[in-house]
This record gives C-alpha cells, sequence and structure tokens, in this order.
C-alpha cells in the first residue's frame, strides 16, 4: 500500500479495527449508532489496559481509574471528561456533534447498595433519554474473585428491585457485560445501560 495514493476508504478496510482506524470512525460516524458502536469498542479496550494495570493501579479509586479511562478515550480521538457537571458530576461524559452525549457512572463494588445508587444517579440525575443521549454505562471496578458471579448477582437484584427496567441483553462469556432498557423518569422515552464488570482482583499465589 503506497500512502501517497492510498484513500481514506482503502486505509480504514485494512487498519479500521485498529487504533488509528477507530480515530478515523469516530470522525465519520454516520450517526449516533455508529458512535455508539465505535465507543463501545473503545471502551472495551481501555477496559483491558486497566485490567492489564490492575497490580500497579490496586488502590485507585473510582474517580482516579475512571480518569485513566478518560483519558484514554481522548488520546484515541474521543473526547472525554472526568467529572464533568451533567446536572451533578458524572464519571465519564462523551460528547460529539450533533448532540451526541454518553454518560458513564463508575463505582468499586463494595455493595450492591452502592451499586444501586450509582444506576439511580445514572438513570434519575444525568439521563435525559434525549436523541442520541439515551445510552450510558454503569462501570464497576471489582477487586474480588468470580466477578461474573458478581456481575449476576447484580443484575438479579436489579431486575427484582426495579420492575420498570427489562433485560435487553443477557451475559455472554466472556463478555463482562448485560444490558438493560428504562423509560427516563424526565422524558418519558427510553434509556438504555450497559452494565460492565472490570475484574481488578490482583491476588497472585507466586
Amino acid at each position: 500500500m503506497n500512502p501517497d495514493n492510498t484513500t481514506i476508504g482503502d486505509y480504514l478496510k485494512f487498519f479500521g479495527d485498529g487504533p488509528g482506524g477507530r480515530m478515523l470512525r469516530w470522525q465519520f460516524a454516520s450517526g449516533h449508532e455508529d458512535r455508539l458502536e465505535i465507543l463501545e469498542e473503545a471502551l472495551s479496550e481501555c477496559y483491558s489496559r486497566l485490567v492489564d494495570g490492575r497490580k500497579i493501579d490496586v488502590k485507585l479509586g473510582e474517580n482516579q481509574l475512571s480518569k485513566q479511562v478518560a483519558q484514554m478515550l481522548s488520546c484515541g480521538g474521543i473526547a472525554a471528561r472526568n467529572e464533568q457537571d451533567v446536572n451533578g458530576h458524572c464519571d465519564i461524559v462523551v460528547e460529539a456533534d450533533r448532540s451526541f452525549m454518553w454518560l458513564g457512572e463508575a463505582k468499586v463494588h463494595k455493595s450492591y447498595g452502592w451499586l444501586h445508587d450509582g444506576f439511580g444517579q445514572l438513570s434519575t440525575r444525568y439521563g435525559t433519554a434525549m436523541p442520541g443521549r439515551d445510552h450510558g454505562e454503569l462501570i464497576i471496578y471489582y477487586r474480588g474473585g468470580n466477578a461474573i458471579e458478581v456481575l449476576e448477582e447484580w443484575k438479579k437484584l436489579l431486575l427484582e428491585s426495579n420492575t420498570e427496567v427489562s433485560l435487553v441483553e443477557d451475559i455472554e462469556k466472556p463478555q463482562l457485560f448485560f444490558r438493560t432498557r428504562h423509560t427516563c423518569q424526565n422524558s418519558g422515552c427510553d434509556f438504555h445501560v450497559r452494565h460492565t464488570i472490570v475484574p481488578l482482583l490482583h491476588e497472585p499465589k507466586k
């Protein structure tokens, strides 16, 4: 491939899944759904990097971990801010043109009540379910073992205690997330939440 006569389409055909290709796809995204797909790809890579560095980050709190995620997204061409005021201080906010806004609320898991607090903040304080602003994520940083078991229990408790919340996509190993939908109390429109657990246990046997 000769860079002097390579089109953007040619580049994306070969390198579209890499960081450079993702940045271009973000810039040329045709709509909110495209942006969401690209953002979730980037987030998965960010979470993987946190997992890879869990020995170093063993004492960091949710704000410090989320700041790392926001910085990684921004370095990859996706404008993200940590602790931005959106009727309260949301952990990660991603904005783009045509009124796109994605919200991420993060919790270091210490109790399921703490996770309920995070879901409530995301659902009733930050989320509006307006066009391009109808998706968010509850990010669960977890330093115990068997993260998928914790995620299963969180799903069970969430659905049992919130009858207005419906399961849209169940957990499928090795993916560590599930998706829900509920009616936003502010707009009356559907708000979609991906619930993702980031396993950060570091207890080597040797």
